[in-house]
């Protein structure tokens, strides 16, 4: 028997995220790889899962009341997620996560004016997130000392051979993921290349994470993928170029100042 529409509407994010975090959790004690690999394996799922989920969901704006819904369903689930065993606490705490990212990036993405406001987007994020890692006061260093707080405000994995799933990704990445591909369907933009770009941009910040042996912030890579694969996002409105160009100086500055630390 045929699943009803809404049924299909709900089941098929579910599964994006599911799947791959599942499938790692299930697999890892068997997976025949080494440190390096395992990890690249795990990061390539969690980022398959965060941007798999909000791809699956639907495009089209939420209805306000549906969106309040969501959002408190997921508060819901992140809330569940803390009283149940790891596994099964890094899948709830995940669909919890990504329902509310689903929301808030959404709703952005979806009233956007132009599509060259991505540009900025793009490049304050980067900035502040920037910041944010590196800096001794910004939030991310000060979430980063609770285990509460990131066990609350990260999708986790499983990186073989432990099943129990580990922080991975951060909330705000996700709210981004969403805002992205919620702009892509606003303005017409290629889904398939957007969902590659963001999927690149989480697995190379991971990647260089590993490779520097710090922590390295996905918003400066995510959007750089972005802009590097959208050209109506780099499409700036004439009236927005100086606002731009000022969101551009703001990032050269963190990178500036995360680089002299």
């Amino acid at each position: 028997m045929a699943l009803p529409p809404i049924a299909l509407t709900i089941a098929r994010p579910v599964l994006g995220v599911c799947v791959p975090l599942g499938v790692m959790a299930a697999v890892a004690p068997w997976v025949p790889l080494g440190p390096l690999g395992s990890t690249l394996v795990a990061l390539a799922a969690v980022a398959l899962a965060i941007v798999g989920g909000v791809a699956l969901a639907p495009a089209a704006p939420l209805h306000p009341r549906v969106a309040l819904a969501l959002a408190l369903f997921g508060l819901g689930l992140v809330a569940l997620a803390l009283a149940l065993p790891p596994v099964a606490s890094g899948l709830v705490g995940a669909l919890g996560l990504l329902s509310v990212a689903l929301v808030v990036g959404g709703a952005i993405g979806a009233r956007m004016e132009s599509s060259g406001h991505l540009a900025a987007v793009a490049l304050v994020s980067a900035a502040v997130d920037l910041w944010s890692v590196t800096s001794p006061s910004g939030p991310t260093n000060h979430i980063v000392q609770s285990p509460a707080l990131v066990r609350l405000l990260t999708v986790s994995v499983a990186i073989p051979p432990e099943r129990a799933p580990r922080p991975a990704i951060g909330f705000g990445d996700a709210v981004f993921v969403a805002l992205y591909l919620a702009a892509a369907a606003r303005f017409s933009m290629p889904r398939p290349r957007m969902t590659a770009a963001l999927w690149a941009g989480i697995f190379a910040a991971g990647a260089l994470a590993i490779a520097l042996e710090r922590a390295v912030p996905a918003l400066p890579t995510i959007g750089l993928m972005v802009l590097a694969t959208q050209p109506m996002a780099r499409d700036v409105p004439p009236a927005d170029r100086r606002a731009t160009m000022l969101a551009a100086v703001l990032l050269a500055a963190s990178v500036a100042r995360a680089l002299t630390r």
